[in-house]
């Protein structure tokens, strides 16, 4: 599937995205990725344009969007400025698993106002998952939470958090039950709670316009209301969830190829040497090419997965994992190829191909490593011959 093949209503969502990135969030970049930290003002962006909504239904005041709205947004803001999507993605999931699985005829008080927030971006959702032992792992979770009269009291530390300290409010995985992954719940914590609070923020490589910390959660009490979904059941809920998150990721990925792409064909067209243009050199048009082939590829495979995800399709999950993988593997490459087609010009921050290369990185490891996927895909072919 191509792009010029979408339905008016995406076409017109990207567009109006891209133009919140490169109008609203592009004169940002440059202080924001020196700050190194959570930017408010992009917040407010996101916010304004509506974009925080897609994952809340209508009659709780949301835009009911589905992943494919998602894709389109995370693609064109990526092509930009890849933190950006991060304010979104994690609360999207933090948001979608209360969306999911806390509304109905006896949802509790707190649910409708808010969704209400996190669809006018007023309340910043955040995903509490990743422990500092506990990544590909989370079936071993440590994070504890007991039973203590009409509460439940939350105990442990999590690593990772996009949107740490920053958020109102976090989904947060413990465990209440025995060993594995069928002792654990989710929980919806605001951040105001005594007991919670952002220990420190990581220093990284890339996505230096996000904020990812390490969140401690101690003798955290909250209402027994605020269980989300069935005790014991927040593994499999999760599970759900990580299917879309595949695809955000695989979306973020195909927007830092795009631009990356975009930045090497621009530079190339007007570097010159030996009296010149660039483009004019098979070396360098050999390196477009093949970016190219990378970034219409995987668009294809996105594209792909995500209506098969719509459609309810068996196959899914297998295609977002590939889409996952996939997508990670090719920004990388193609970023990679344009800071080489930039020469010494895209090893500075000049040029935004060295910001794409540091960016690109993560989505090789988030949302199910790689390797981990390479062997989830293979043992929907195997079955127990692959485990």
């Amino acid at each position: 599937m191509r792009r010029s093949d979408l339905a008016d209503e995406f076409a017109d969502l990207a567009a109006m995205t891209r133009d919140v990135a490169t109008e609203k969030i592009g004169p940002m970049i440059a202080e924001t990725e020196i700050a190194a930290t959570f930017n408010p003002e992009i917040r407010a962006v996101l916010a304004t344009a509506g974009l925080f909504g897609l994952v809340v239904p209508e009659n709780h005041g949301g835009a009911a969007g589905d992943v494919r709205h998602q894709v389109i947004v995370l693609e064109e803001l990526a092509r930009v400025y890849p933190s950006a999507c991060t304010y979104l993605t994690a609360h999207w999931l933090a948001t979608k698993l209360i969306a999911l699985n806390a509304t109905g005829p006896a949802e509790a008080g707190w649910v409708r106002p808010l969704l209400a927030g996190a669809a006018e971006g007023t309340a910043l959702g955040a995903i509490a998952v990743t422990e500092p032992d506990h990544g590909s792992d989370l079936g071993g979770v440590v994070t504890r939470a007991r039973r203590d009269g009409d509460d439940w009291v939350i105990s442990g530390t999590k690593r990772f958090i996009t949107n740490g300290g920053f958020a109102d409010f976090y989904t947060v995985l413990a465990r209440t039950g025995g060993p594995g992954s069928r002792g654990l719940s989710l929980f919806m914590v605001e951040s105001d709670r005594p007991g919670v609070r952002a220990t420190r923020w990581e220093r990284k490589m890339g996505l230096h316009g996000s904020a990812t910390a390490e969140m401690t959660f101690d003798e955290v009490r909250v209402p027994a209301d605020h269980l989300v979904g069935e005790v014991d059941r927040g593994f499999r809920h999760l599970m759900r969830g990580f299917d879309e998150g595949r695809l955000g990721v695989a979306a973020m990925c195909l927007g830092i190829a795009q631009g990356a792409l975009d930045a090497a064909v621009e530079y190339a067209s007007v570097r010159t040497q030996f009296g010149r243009e660039i483009a004019g050199y098979q070396g360098v048009q050999f390196l477009v090419a093949d970016m190219a082939i990378g970034v219409h590829t995987t668009r294809s495979i996105l594209y792909d997965a995500m209506n098969a995800f719509v459609a309810g399709d068996p196959e899914a999950s297998r295609l977002a994992a590939v889409a996952k993988t996939y997508a990670s593997d090719v920004a990388m490459k193609v970023a990679s190829d344009a800071v080489q087609v930039h020469g010494g010009a895209g090893y500075v921050t000049d040029f935004p191909v060295e910001m794409f290369l540091r960016d690109a990185k993560i989505g090789q490891i988030y949302e199910g490593t790689n390797q981990i996927l390479r062997m989830v895909i293979a043992r929907t072919y195997f079955g127990d011959l692959a485990r």
